[in-house]
Order: structure tokens, then sequence, then C-alpha cells
């Protein structure tokens, strides 16, 4: 990489030097100098072992691996710019950077994947905990942001420059309008937290490696202009904690915050606050209560500030991403039409599955009629039903798939609690993946959707079809409660492996393992209290022409339950809502997509009034 100069966003337009990638013979050297410093810090210690007391050994076996990496990140230095490079000067985080006054205001909680560790697999705490914005407003804007975490955390991408880094959890993805220079596309933004052996300026060089690899400009660029991918420092923690026997950090992890003001670098970020783009996403991962340490407030009052002070129409849309740039924007109620190529299906079977035209036809009919998403079953999930062969799900769903995307654009989940059916129809066009059973009938699921990297909707169940109706009892007559926390955990266990935040939709999966109270119970509070327990992720209802709306009525055919339908996922939304101008990110799986459709938009205008 030549030599010269580049800007970084969090620099206000100074200029640092580039670091050239370390040849073969280079890294050869490294790593013997590296060896050789090993092997000096071990002998130091045994020296000293003999004099100093058991705590002290204890402290400064604890730094040892902290100075060994400062030593071989100024050898890399050395390398890389052709001569010797001070050591105090660069390694700052030992020696220059400043701690606000008061530490212990800041959060506590442990930095882990949000699935935790257990003794079986412990998961080590790291040096840093960071807060990075990501954008991109050029080519298959997920796509690039993706690949950029992945190349942030993976070991052999540029090793010279790579220290263990892993993403821990993600906000959700927005649309938002381009600021300073206007005339460019729009762009998707969102946050993430990362851990990291990495200290600041190594991390701010990773960062522009990434960003250069996926075709970013760094020396001729337009500022503020059209990018593949944009990756800023927000807010950088130095991690101090205690382990339990598990080896995974304890409840009394604490975070102090790193202050860099220098010419190439600024942390925090110097103009975070006055972007909304930014600080939606940050409030999401850092959380409101975080402090930050230039300010003294929190993010959440920040936020308060921003939003109060911003002109109508400038608020970002919170969307979900889906392959070949595209994406469902959460800026009105989403209808998604069901479409049961099935012969069993408690309402529509035997209606679309003799005929893959006739199927396509009446896919692109709701489509016509205000569906933004079309999802496709291949096995029936009605009370008692019996599971379906997988080669026959794939058999009824893959040509419709194929016949559809062929003829449209839209959108298409496949609803399914396997796997390969999952993986079948997802390489035959389709876009999100479906699983009533939130990925738990199938021990693959959770794992293949993260490598086909797709959208995934989470469903609360208990048992099979054919058993969930004698599960319907929860401890303390607490649904609401016992299906918020299951969805939570089923949350978590998907970002683990790979399904993150931005990639999720929950639904608490009314008529399955629920009896009628219990089905009311949960629509009665979905827009206070099981909105507010499930963070903010995008929920899905699914209460079309089902079995309680019969009982209520007393109609018996389910084909003539769709006003009922409609009455329970408008007062699901509105009533009790804290926050009636703000019904939240929603979408409804309807079997009737024109009545629905009708009256969701009736509801959002009614939500906008003042």
């Amino acid at each position: 990489v030549p030599r010269g100069t580049h800007h970084h966003p969090s620099s206000a337009g100074n200029p640092m030097p580039r670091v050239s990638v370390l040849s073969k013979s280079e890294k050869a050297i490294l790593h013997y100098s590296r060896a050789r410093h090993q092997l000096f810090c071990v002998i130091f210690l045994c020296l000293l072992n003999s004099t100093m007391s058991a705590s002290t050994c204890r402290r400064f076996a604890t730094l040892t691996p902290r100075l060994m990496r400062f030593g071989m990140s100024n050898m890399a230095r050395q390398s890389a710019l052709g001569g010797p490079v001070p050591f105090f000067r660069h390694n700052k985080q030992l020696f220059g950077y400043r701690a606000p006054m008061n530490p212990s205001r800041y959060r506590s909680d442990l930095v882990v994947p949000r699935g935790g560790a257990s003794p079986e697999n412990p998961i080590k705490q790291m040096d840093y905990r960071v807060f990075l914005a990501v954008g991109s407003n050029l080519g298959d804007r997920f796509q690039n942001i993706a690949v950029a975490l992945d190349l942030l955390c993976d070991s052999s991408f540029d090793e010279s420059s790579y220290l263990d880094s892993r993403l821990v959890r993600t906000s959700f993805l927005y649309s938002t309008a381009p600021m300073y220079l206007t005339d460019q596309p729009q762009f998707m933004n969102g946050a993430v937290e990362i851990e990291t052996n990495l200290e600041p300026h190594a991390l701010l060089r990773r960062l522009k490696k990434v960003e250069e690899h996926l075709g970013r400009d760094l020396v001729h660029g337009q500022r503020n202009g059209p990018r593949p991918v944009d990756l800023d420092i927000l807010f950088y923690d130095e991690n101090h904690h205690a382990e339990g026997t598990s080896g995974a950090p304890t409840r009394h992890s604490q975070h102090t915050p790193i202050i860099v003001d220098d010419p190439d670098l600024i942390i925090p970020h110097p103009t975070m606050q006055e972007r909304s783009f930014v600080m939606d996403p940050l409030k999401e991962v850092a959380g409101g209560e975080y402090i930050h340490p230039k300010l003294d407030e929190s993010v959440g009052d920040i936020w308060d500030k921003l939003k109060s002070s911003a002109p109508d129409g400038e608020d970002s849309v919170q969307i979900l991403p889906l392959q070949r740039d595209r994406a469902i924007t959460f800026h009105e109620t989403i209808v998604m039409g069901i479409l049961n190529v099935t012969p069993d299906s408690f309402s529509d079977g035997g209606k679309w599955n003799n005929s893959v035209d006739i199927a396509v036809e009446h896919a692109l009919q709701m489509e016509t009629e205000g569906a933004s998403i079309i999802d496709i079953g291949g096995e029936s999930t009605r009370p008692g039903a019996l599971e379906i062969a997988i080669q026959e799900q794939i058999q009824r769903t893959v040509p419709v798939i194929k016949m559809l995307r062929q003829k449209s654009d839209i959108p298409i989940s496949i609803d399914t609690r396997h796997a390969d059916v999952a993986r079948a129809a997802i390489e035959a066009g389709a876009d999100i993946v479906n699983d009533v059973s939130g990925g738990t009938f199938d021990p693959k699921m959770l794992e293949t959707v993260a490598e086909l990297r797709v959208p995934m909707i989470l469903m609360h169940m208990r048992g099979t079809p054919e058993s969930m109706q004698s599960m319907t009892k929860y401890d303390n007559d607490d649904v609401c409660g016992a299906v918020a926390g299951s969805l939570i955990e089923r949350s978590c266990a998907a970002e683990k492996v790979g399904v993150h935040r931005w990639q999720q939709v929950l639904d608490p999966g009314i008529g399955f393992a629920k009896d009628n109270d219990g089905n009311l119970r949960l629509l009665k509070h979905t827009a206070t209290s099981i909105r507010q327990k499930l963070q903010g992720i995008p929920l899905l209802l699914g209460t079309s022409r089902k079995g309680f709306i019969g009982r209520i009525t007393g109609e018996s055919e389910a084909s003539e339950r769709d006003f009922g339908s409609v009455a329970s996922v408008v007062c699901a939304l509105s009533l009790g809502s804290p926050t009636p101008s703000n019904l939240g990110c929603n979408i409804l799986r309807v079997h009737n997509v024109k009545g629905t459709k009708q009256a969701a938009l009736v509801m959002d205008a009614i939500s906008k009034v003042d």
C-alpha cells in the first residue's frame, strides 16, 4: 500500500500516516521478535518471583500479556513505517488516555454474547468494549456491512493487524437520508458492540483496512460522500472484570471509558450527538443510561434532545434487511399474505396445492391487494397436525417460490420448522425463514439461518402441533411474562449463533399452546408490557381466522372470521399503547389481505395525528 495520507470521519479532517502491509520477511522478523519478547517476560517474572509477594506476582502476571501485546504492536509499527517509533508516545492506553472522574457511574453489565457463557464453553472477556457506527449507501448495503464485520473479526484477514475481536450484539438497522452532502443515495445505518484486544489506534487502522478492502477510496473519496461501507468508533471502554469459576466475566465487571484526543483519532466521536442516524442505533446497543464521558450526559438524554429539536421528516425508519439490497421498511404496518400449498390447512387447505400456476396467481393477487410479504408453507401446523416429510415440503413449496420469484420481486418467507426446507427455499428465491418453533424443533435451524444470512421469524410455541393444546397452563397464570421471557431466550440463542437482532422478528404464537384466555391476554398487552419486554424487536401477529375468534363470535367456518381477525390485530396494536403516535414495527399475517390492509392504513393514519 503506497504511503500517503487519508482522512477518518472521527478525525475532523486531520491526516494520519498510512500503514504499509508487512512483507513475508518483515513478518518473520516480527514473529521472532515476539517470541524473544515473550521469553524475556517469563524469565523476568521468574526472577522477581523470589522477592515479590504472591499478590504482587499476580498483578505482574495480569499485566504481562498487555505489555507483550503493546510491545508487539510497537514492533509492527516499526516494521511497517520503516523506522523506530517511541513506545510511550504510541501506547497511550497505558500512559496517555484520560478516564472520566467517576467511572462508577458507567454500566457494569456483562459484555458477553447474549446467549451467555457456560462451564463447558466459557467466554473470556477481552480488554476493550467498543461501540461502532456502521453504514453503507453503495452496492448491496447490508451485505457490505455484514462482510465488513466478518472481516473485522476474522483472524485470516490482514493477520498483521489482527488481535482477538468478536461481535457481541447489534442494533436494528435504519434507512436514513444522507446528511451534509444530500445528493446521494439513502444510507443503511446501525450500530454494534464489539469486544477486542486491539487498542484504539490499532483498531482504527484495522477498520480502515476493512473499508479499503470493500472498495472505499480513503485517499480521493469525497468527504461525507457515497461509500460502500463506513465504520466509525463511537465509544471505547476498558474492561475490568472478576472471573467466576467458569472463567466467564461475573456481574461485577466494570468498564472505564477511554478518551482520545489526537490529531488522527477522537473518542468519543465528536459529532455523534448531532446525528440521529447514529444516536438511534447507539441507544439500542449501549443503553440509554450509558454516560457520554465528555458531555457528562446519558445517551438517552442526548437522544431526547436530538429528537425534540429535529425537524419533522428527519427521523430514520427501521428496516428488516433482505437479500439483493432490498428491505422491509417499517414506515407503516406490514401485511403478510398467507399461501398454504397444503391439502390440510385449517382454513384454506386444498385450495392452492394442486397447481403451481394457481398458487402463484393467488400470491400475485395478494400483492396487488397490498401484501408486502408472501408467506409460503408446505406443512400444516394446525392443532393435531402430523409432521410432513422434508422432501414432501420441498416438493410443495420450491416450485411455487421459483415461479413467483420469476414474476415478482416481492419478499417471500418460507413457513417451516425444518432447516433443510429453509435452505432449499432460500436457494430457490425466498428471503425470510418463518419458524413456528422458534428454532427449537430442528437443532440445525438457527445455524442454517445464520449461514444463509437472512432474517428469521421466531415464534413462541410449546410442544408440537400434535401436543401443544395440552400445554396451555402457565406458572402463576402469567402467560404474557412466560411468552415474552421465552421469546427473549430464543432471540438470545439466535443472536449467539449469528442471527443478529437486526435480522429478527418475534411472534407470540397466538393459538399455539394457549387457551382462549391466554390468547386474549397476549393481545391485550401486546402494545404495552410485551413490546417493552421484547426490547423493540419487530412483532408479527398471526390471529387470522383462528379458533378463539370462532369461539367468541360463534362462527364455525374459518373462512368467515375475517372481520373478527381484523378487529383482533387493530385492538392489539392500539389498545393501551403508551405511545399512540408510534405503534412500533409490526407485521400482520393474514388470509384476507385486502380487508386487513385497509384497516391497517386507517389505523396508521389515526396513530400519526397529534
